[in-house]
């Protein structure tokens, strides 16, 4: 396998050491705007009950356990791997009730129908195998009038990296806009922010 095609590999479902400790550290830092982005837009209140879809080395799912302080924050990822660390990692906030962490894929979330205030993921929606369905999940945990972003970077940035060859499927701001409404979200908006920069952001925004 080729690097290239490793890495790729990496990033849909990180695995091992080199997948679950050092590339989600590394994504973390990597995405840093792009989760204070998504968590100012979420507009989630202390007592809100948050699902985050993929969330790698959880750098916001301890900003959320720092914020929902009589709420919850879920994480779901479906790298074993990465549930690991986090169990590991969050055992504290855990123990407290305020995080929890389940190994679990978007095509079939581990949740009951209306489970969440919020839900957001961030670079993940590349590597979904069903796009729709996969919304469509996202909008069936969700409660009456909540709110769900799907973070990316843009088509336009993200075709210019030979790594996205393998495995990704890449989304424009329209594209997103037209998903989100074919899969029965309401309100949809589109934020684009740092256009034509590496750190380019598309934030999808719906509600149910």
């Amino acid at each position: 396998m080729s690097l290239k095609k490793f890495m790729a590999a990496q990033l849909r479902q990180p695995t091992g050491w080199f997948g679950s400790l050092f590339l989600s550290r590394m994504m973390n830092r990597v995405n840093r705007q792009i989760i204070d982005s998504t968590l100012e837009l979420l507009d989630f209140q202390p007592q809100h009950h948050v699902l985050e879809i993929g969330f790698g080395g959880g750098s916001a799912l301890t900003r959320l356990s720092q914020r929902l302080t009589s709420g919850l924050a879920t994480g779901v990822d479906f790298s074993a791997g990465v549930v690991r660390q986090a169990e590991s990692r969050f055992q504290r906030e855990i123990a407290a009730g305020r995080v929890r962490v389940l190994l679990g894929d978007v095509s079939q979330l581990p949740f009951a129908d209306a489970a969440f205030d919020r839900a957001f993921t961030i670079n993940t929606i590349y590597f979904w195998p069903d796009t729709l369905q996969g919304l469509g999940e996202v909008r069936r945990v969700l409660k009456d009038g909540g709110i769900a972003i799907i973070a990316l970077r843009a088509k336009e940035t993200m075709q210019k990296y030979s790594i996205t060859k393998y495995g990704f499927r890449l989304f424009s701001a329209q594209d997103m806009d037209a998903l989100l409404r074919q899969a029965g979200f309401r309100n949809v908006r589109i934020e684009q922010r740092h256009q034509g920069e590496f750190i380019s952001e598309i934030l999808a925004i719906g509600s149910r």
